[in-house]
């Protein structure tokens, strides 16, 4: 099945949309409650018809690109949250060592890491190019949140 992106949603070719569940209907959350990414990951452990794939692509969002969803009058700092009793992450190296419980092997967490860290890498190019179109100013406004300490760390702790 081929996959077509139209407006908001997936779809498939011929137009019909690829449904979808967001975590927070998963854990039957308000918007008002705070929840933890092991949270999440454990309902995807159990409702979903192919976790470890799932599990994979939670990981994938606790990687940088993800989590500083760039926004020039935010802080840079990571400030998701791995369990409920853990606190916020300030670490991509703390992140690194609970791949476990999203069933990813070191070398699995390291390759997902690496696509991240590849993404972003060209990410003053992308932002110039025609579709985006931003300016020397945007650039400038953006860098803190897409070249910042934890990304650099991130970068380093590739093998």
């Amino acid at each position: 099945m081929r996959r077509a992106a139209y407006g908001r949603f997936g779809r498939v070719e011929g137009g019909a949309r690829i449904p979808y569940l967001s975590a927070g209907s998963m854990l039957q959350a308000s918007r008002t409650e705070d929840h933890a990414y092991s949270q999440i990951a454990d309902i995807i452990e159990t409702r979903c018809v192919d976790p470890k794939r799932d599990l994979e692509e939670l990981w994938r969002r606790l990687a940088p690109a993800f989590d500083v969803n760039p926004f020039p009058d935010k802080d840079p700092k990571l400030k998701l949250w791995l369990t409920g009793d853990s606190g916020p992450v300030h670490s991509i190296r703390n992140m690194l060592g609970v791949a476990s419980y999203f069933r990813l092997s070191e070398d699995q967490a390291n390759r997902v890491l690496g696509e991240v860290c590849a993404a972003i890498r060209n990410w003053r190019a992308i932002a110039q190019s025609a579709p985006i179109g931003l300016t020397a100013d945007d650039l400038e406004a953006f860098a803190p949140a897409l070249a910042n300490d934890q990304i650099r760390v991130a970068a380093q702790l590739l093998p």
